[in-house]
């Protein structure tokens, strides 16, 4: 008999795990509340454990044109100064992408797999078992899932406690031309309590994301004030010049925040990706943990006759990557944005330190060595003929 599962949200959690059940036979069914499957933001940075689940998919081969291998990345200070550099290979390689790419590689994917996709679908909730629409109507299945982000309807339906808490930190992310980053790397800038990233993202593509505090008036303009931040990053100038002439509508601001999930599991339903553990993007591995934990999900549910047991199982076994992960994330916000700027000198001795003993970055980024951590084994691209 055909298992079904009903899944909430069309991002990257929704699509993944829908190709991957659709791929073991399931009868699945996204639900996107969006008119049509669009991610927002500018870039994504896809590391080791994304890449070892989008290679399983296929989604790889379709989408690796439109984005970058990276060989190395950097921490700068505003002078200029190299203050740690790692290598990007093995468990800790980086592909970056335009975010549009991925979602679009993932939807194809998921069609390609029979997945039912349906757009302008909004969900209420869930109430016993069976997913609630926004217009009352109703879906039972085998598996109810929770892909819908941070606010997510059907984790505030369980009433297990989960929230979403805004930090006092804002995040500005822009697309401009490839010209402003040439080479195979990504540099973070640093100067005080703001922080730079600039990334090749495609062959047209630079992606930039501008960190500072909430209360950092001056960095929360926009348009992008240049006078300001040159001040703080005069080699960027020119970058900054690039930005500020850009329309409104190419930036996306919003405050850093986390999500507390007590449980990601109840009865026959699942809470995956941010709606479970969404956190700063300090790290990068907001996608990576959310195609991980879709990936560990379809694996334990193949051969699973239970399926209340099946999502007990799979947050025992997975769940403890994201929590460190999400910690991690935490911390790294916090010494950034709440170290004052007249400890400077501490601020470049951490930095540093993280760089010369490898041991503290292989802690802070145990999600880059993917689901191995937790038995489960991703291989190379499999079966990817329709069913």
């Amino acid at each position: 008999m055909t298992r079904t599962a009903e899944i909430s949200g069309g991002g990257i959690g929704g699509m993944a795990l829908g190709a991957l059940l659709a791929r073991q036979g399931w009868r699945v069914r996204v639900h996107e509340q969006s008119p049509e499957i669009r991610e927002a933001g500018a870039g994504i940075y896809i590391k080791n454990n994304s890449q070892e689940v989008l290679e399983n998919l296929g989604v790889m081969d379709r989408i690796i044109d439109g984005g970058t291998r990276l060989e190395r990345a950097q921490i700068r200070f505003a002078s200029g100064e190299i203050r740690q550099e790692r290598q990007l290979k093995g468990s800790s390689r980086v592909t970056t992408f335009p975010r549009q790419t991925l979602i679009e590689g993932l939807r194809d994917v998921a069609l390609l797999h029979g997945v039912d996709i349906v757009t302008n679908s909004k969900v209420a909730g869930v109430r016993d078992g069976v997913l609630v629409m926004a217009d009352d109507s109703r879906h039972a299945a085998d598996l109810i899932v929770g892909a819908d982000g941070v606010h997510s309807a059907v984790r505030t339906s369980l009433n297990i406690g989960g929230r979403f808490t805004e930090l006092p930190t804002m995040i500005d992310r822009f697309m401009i031309a490839r010209e402003f980053a040439p080479e195979l790397m990504t540099i973070e800038h640093w100067a005080g309590n703001r922080r730079i990233g600039v990334t090749p993202a495609g062959p047209d593509n630079t992606y930039v994301y501008m960190v500072a505090p909430f209360k950092d008036q001056a960095a929360a303009r926009l348009p992008l004030d240049v006078e300001n931040w040159s001040g703080r990053f005069p080699k960027l100038r020119r970058m900054f010049e690039a930005i500020h002439a850009q329309p409104l509508t190419k930036f996306t601001q919003y405050p850093y925040g986390f999500v507390t999930c007590p449980k990601w599991a109840v009865g026959n339903v699942a809470i995956i990706g941010d709606a479970a553990h969404g956190l700063p993007p300090t790290l990068g591995q907001g996608g990576g943990l959310t195609l991980m934990n879709a990936f560990a999900l379809a694996s334990i549910l193949r051969d699973a006759k239970d399926v209340p047991q099946a999502l007990l199982e799979w947050e025992r076994r997975v769940r403890f990557i994201s929590d460190r992960t999400q910690a991690w994330s935490r911390r790294y916000d916090t010494f950034t944005r709440g170290l004052p700027e007249s400890l400077n000198v501490v601020r470049s001795a951490v930095v540093w330190s993280f760089g010369a003993f490898p041991f503290l970055n292989n802690r802070m980024r145990i999600a880059d060595y993917g689901l191995k951590l937790a038995d489960i084994q991703v291989n190379p691209q499999i079966n990817q003929g329709t069913r």
